[in-house]
């Protein structure tokens, strides 16, 4: 009974003087795990952390989870974790004879290992693997074997065997290790500790022998709940809503309390792990999912439940560990100290005079509580509202609102100066013309003033007043000089400035822009400024400020804390005189809406990123796992990106930005707090993904690359390009081959039609020139015919003239001399007449030459017309007209013409041929027609033939004798020369003449 209540007490005190605050944060299948069951809980080597639930397996990286299930087994169900995470090699039970591996951050179904089977037989007895306080809910009686590295333990309900992995030795102990089919051992640095409740001590065992034992209490409650993990060497006691940590150290098993929760029902608890390096612990629920604890470096106090609201505004250090307020209150770390009672007080102003008297504002009265008097006693000065307020060694510096007599509520400022330190005689005032909100000292002869409209520099010596924000407006809500002597301008809405040489210069924002609200600048002595808003606290360096300040290009990274790290509340309070302070033990304090901020800066942990990791995708929604190469399809319409960090602080604090290169205007973008990057219609080739991620305080980045590589196209590969471009070549080339080809062609056509034309048109000029000279012989043969006709007309002519002149003139009208004149007209008129006729005949030819079409026509048929002409005279003269021509012969020769000719011929061979015959055949030569006309008459002399011959052959040039010859075979020749036909006189044998005509048969062009 003595030792319970001693117990008892030591926990009470351990639980009051070293439990820590913490943040919890829930998290169940409503926010991202796929069960609501942890049955355990590991970190690996990369610095995930790592959860077996009844659906599935759980990756956490602090932000994200991300759940592996639809194993190829036949639950997904999973309990312990085992193995050796320091060799990348996790595994989690499955299916008998398989598990799953957690290797290199990712799960997949593997063999279990050989010396951790789930189950196993020895000695017909059967045993399952235990390593960690996983319980296997059996009424049957179960067995247990343990794993360590220089050997294995076998636990049974009274006996406990080692078996030595090197010797195969075995040590038995007669020990109850089990109770209700739960082992009563844990394991801690290679050790087995027995849980012996009747001898109410933990006994340790060593390779199967005890070496030690240890009264610990605390294990011995009925309500104690132990939760270990051999895997993790990790011993958690969980008693009364109390966690301890249970280590091995120095020969001794020590517990040390951990934190308390409150309002927390326990029993529900099945596995735990602490990470100290981000000083979170992780509890699974059976029922309740896991929670995170985070224990933090900042304590929140509020009032006494007695009091109002914990909004707290203005606060001044009271000791070297605690702060007053405005009500007279007064605070440490550990909550309520005192109460000094001041009433009525303003919330909004609070400080301390030369004498340690603190100064209040009520109303419109000051109100100074006498230290001497431990802050009871108060002297009042009536009818000044102090906003700010200063001293020094010879005078009281006061800033004072004044309500303007004007339509509107409105304030202007006075600067006053007191002589000796007190409010009692005014030295100098001057006039703000804004309402003021802040005063502090620039220099020995300025001060700076802030306003609601303006920052002013005010000289003390000249009274002038100098606007420093030209015609922007600013409301100054805190003006804070830092150690360096730079003074800082803390704005409403504008965030804060640096004044540099009477030039107010804009610091940047956050990436969330709560800096625009920042309240005031607490520096530690790190050369950090740490800076409350109205969403966080901020912690920054002042030197990133300065080197901003000079260089735009520059980067200033603020750090983030927010609820999680232990307010409650992420609203600091500003737009007091002090809003915030600094303690002499290095604690800064800080008023929220609810809550006071004690934290010591040099102790507060800063968390950055170690690894970044770039293995995942999602390519249009199907996971897709790569080392350093990513393949992708010109298909893809997105791809996802996943950029995994395991980070387990602010995921505000986490930098990360990315870039793809080979795409036109890249540049660093920021990545979000789901850790993906988003690529869509990228083309095909090798891309480079670069990420970058800040590691350090200091602006120290690594980066991740990874090559994307998206296979063109066939059409779009070099080889492709290098044959079409072959292809094109080959295609111009034989373009241009067959243009020159084309071209030589046309050249040839038109060369061809040039000379065809040239031939055509030379032809022409030929024929031209033919014509011509068959022109000129016509016209001059006519000129000769005609010439010769008139010349033998004349004679007739003027016979008849001088016969007839004669006759009249001698008047001698005998009738034998009548009778010789008038056979002698008679005789000269049928001459002209015969002339006259002839003549006509050859005009009509000559004109139906010119004007006929030449036509394809029978010869027979046109000398059969003949024929039928001259029958009657024939038959007269006991002639025969023998037509042998052959019937089906054809000819081009002119109709006109040749009828004309052969009418001719006809005529003369019938008129001269008597009791004969006149034939007419044909012969071909060549292209010519040999048409023979042979009579059996009395024929033509010699001279006529010579005559003809010659005069065919001379004909322009050989005088015509008409009159001796007549007109018809005259006429037949210079037709004959028109159809450039021939004619050959041939006198018979026996008797008669022969006509050998010699025609061209051939169409006329």
């Amino acid at each position: 009974m003595k030792r319970t209540i001693l117990f008892l007490c030591f926990l009470f005190f351990f639980f009051t003087t070293y439990s820590q605050k913490y943040n919890i944060q829930l998290y169940n299948t409503d926010n991202g795990l796929p069960q609501n069951s942890v049955k355990d809980i590991i970190k690996d080597r990369y610095g995930f952390i790592w959860l077996t639930t009844e659906n599935g397996i759980v990756r956490y990286d602090g932000t994200n989870f991300l759940v592996y299930k639809n194993f190829p087994l036949a639950s997904q169900r999973f309990t312990y974790f085992y193995g050796y995470p320091e060799k990348d090699s996790i595994y989690t039970t499955g299916d008998f004879e398989k598990a799953v591996l957690i290797h290199s951050k990712f799960a997949k179904v593997e063999k279990p290992l050989k010396n951790f089977s789930t189950f196993l037989i020895k000695n017909n007895s059967h045993y399952l693997l235990y390593c960690s306080n996983f319980s296997y809910a059996s009424s049957t009686p179960i067995n247990f074997y343990m794993n360590f590295k220089q050997g294995r333990y076998y636990l049974k309900e009274n006996s406990l065997t080692y078996v030595d992995s090197q010797s195969k030795s075995e040590e038995n102990l007669k020990i109850k290790t089990l109770y209700n089919n739960t082992p009563r051992v844990f394991a801690i640095n290679e050790m087995l500790f027995y849980v012996d409740f009747q001898a109410k001590k933990i006994i340790k065992i060593e390779k199967g022998k005890i070496t030690g034992s240890y009264h610990l209490p605390s294990f011995m409650s009925a309500k104690t709940k132990i939760l270990w993990s051999q895997v993790n060497n990790q011993v958690f006691i969980l008693n009364k809503n109390t966690i301890y940590t249970c280590n091995y150290e120095k020969e001794e098993l020590k517990i040390s309390s951990l934190l308390h929760l409150n309002k927390v029902k326990d029993e529900n608890f099945i596995s735990a792990y602490y990470d100290k390096s981000y000083k979170k612990f992780y509890l699974g629920s059976s029922i309740d999912g896991l929670q995170i604890i985070s224990l933090t470096d900042f304590t929140t106090v509020t009032r006494p439940p007695s009091k109002p609201e914990s909004n707290f505004y203005s606060i001044l250090p009271f000791n070297s560990s605690s702060v007053i307020t405005p009500f007279g209150e007064i605070y440490n770390r550990k909550g309520f100290v005192d109460d000094k009672k001041f009433k009525n007080a303003n919330p909004f102003f609070l400080t301390y005079d030369h004498s340690g008297n603190i100064i209040t504002q009520k109303a419109n009265d000051i109100i100074i509580y006498q230290k001497a008097s431990f802050y009871k006693n108060t002297v009042s000065i009536k009818k000044l509202l102090l906003k700010d307020f200063f001293f020094d060694q010879n005078n009281y510096y006061a800033l004072f609102s004044e309500l303007k007599i004007n339509k509107h509520p409105e304030y202007k400022g006075i600067l006053t100066i007191y002589k000796n330190q007190s409010f009692k005689y005014s030295r100098k005032k001057i006039f703000i013309n804004n309402e003021p909100t802040k005063l502090i000292k620039f220099n020995q002869n300025q001060v700076l003033v802030g306003t609601a409209k303006a920052l002013y520099k005010v000289s003390l010596e000249t009274n002038k007043i100098y606007n420093l924000t030209g015609k922007s407006e600013l409301f100054i809500r805190n003006i804070v000089q830092s150690k360096d002597g730079n003074f800082w301008i803390m704005t409403l809405g504008k965030g804060f400035y640096l004044l540099k040489n009477d030039r107010l210069i804009k610091m940047p924002y956050d990436k969330n822009n709560n800096i625009s609200s920042s309240h005031t600048i607490l520096e530690d002595t790190n050369g950090f400024f740490w800076i409350p808003t109205n969403n966080g606290l901020y912690r920054v360096s002042e030197r990133q400020l300065l080197q901003y300040a000079q260089n735009k290009k520059s980067k200033v990274y603020y750090y983030r804390f927010s609820k999680d790290s232990g307010f409650n509340t992420n609203e600091f309070n500003g737009g007091t005189n002090i809003c915030g302070g600094r303690l002499e033990n290095g604690e800064f304090v800080l008023p929220s809406l609810n809550g006071l901020i004690f934290f010591n800066p040099l102790k507060v942990n800063i968390y950055y990123p170690e690894n970044i990791y770039i293995e995942r995708a999602e390519i249009d929604n199907k996971p897709q796992y790569f080392k350093e190469n990513l393949y992708l399809k010109q298909e893809s319409n997105r791809v996802d990106i996943f950029i995994d960090v395991p980070y387990y602080s602010n995921p505000d604090n986490l930098v990360i930005e990315a870039k793809l290169s080979g795409t036109p205007n890249a540049k660093w973008e920021p990545i979000g707090k789901d850790g993906k990057f988003s690529i869509s219609n990228l083309g095909y080739g090798n891309h480079t993904f670069v990420v970058k991620m800040l590691v350090s305080n200091k602006g120290k980045f690594i980066y991740k690359k990874v090559n994307i590589i998206i296979p063109p196209y066939f059409y779009q590969t070099l080889w492709f390009k290098i044959f079409t471009f072959i292809i094109i070549l080959f295609l111009i080339y034989f373009l241009i081959r067959w243009r020159i080809h084309f071209l030589k062609m046309k050249n040839h056509e038109l060369e061809e039609i040039v000379n065809s034309r040239t031939k055509s048109l030379s032809d022409t000029v030929e024929k031209l020139e033919i014509t011509k000279t068959k022109l000129h012989k016509e016209i001059e043969q006519q000129k000769k015919l005609i010439g010769t006709i008139s010349h033998d007309i004349t004679t007739p002519v003027k016979f008849i003239a001088m016969t007839t002149k004669e006759v009249l003139d001698k008047n001698d009208f005998n009738e034998q001399r009548i009778k010789k004149i008038l056979n002698s007209v008679y005789k000269s008129s049928d001459q002209l007449y015969n002339f006259t006729i002839t003549l006509k005949e050859y005009a009509d030819i000559y004109s139906h030459y010119r004007s006929d079409k030449t036509e394809l026509y029978s010869l027979y048929q046109l000398i059969e017309e003949k024929k039928i002409l001259f029958n009657e005279i024939a038959e007269n003269n006991n002639t025969v007209i023998n037509n042998n021509v052959d019937p089906s012969l054809l000819t081009w020769i002119s109709k006109n013409i040749l009828s004309a000719i052969i009418h001719n011929l006809i005529d003369n061979s019938v008129k001269y041929t008597e009791n004969g015959s006149v034939t007419i055949e044909n012969t071909l030569e060549g292209e010519n027609i040999i048409l023979l006309i042979t009579d059996t008459g009395i024929g033509m002399d010699e001279k006529k033939i010579e005559y003809y011959t010659r005069l065919q052959d001379n004909i322009e040039n050989e005088k015509l004798l008409l009159q001796k010859y007549g007109m018809g075979l005259h006429l037949v020749l210079q037709l004959l020369q028109m159809i450039q036909g021939k004619i050959v006189f041939t006198k018979n044998k026996l008797q008669g003449t022969s006509f050998k005509l010699i025609l061209k048969n051939k169409k006329d062009d």
